[in-house]
């Protein structure tokens, strides 16, 4: 009975290992970026939306030539400025 315990605990533990790292591959970390920071861009998958107005953060997520995906936060410049100069 204590084997097949250890043996339900250990499947259990391996399951939890695998959903954490697939949620990691889904939900990248946050990097920021910076002037050194090398980009390997072969496919944008999703951007931050632009609805402000002046500087302000936004967030790129892309896959680079391995496949791994990364999420790239930088300052940019909104879209939503109305008649402003």
């Amino acid at each position: 009975m204590k084997n097949v315990l250890i043996t339900l605990t250990l499947i259990a533990m391996s399951s939890i290992a695998s959903l954490a790292s697939a949620a990691e591959q889904d939900n990248p970390k946050v990097e920021d970026y910076r002037y050194s920071t090398h980009l390997d861009v072969a496919k944008v998958l999703a951007t931050s939306d632009t609805q402000y107005c002046g500087i302000g953060p936004r967030e790129m997520t892309y896959e680079d030539h391995q496949g791994t995906v990364h999420t790239l936060r930088y300052q940019a410049f909104g879209n939503y400025c109305n008649n402003e100069n």
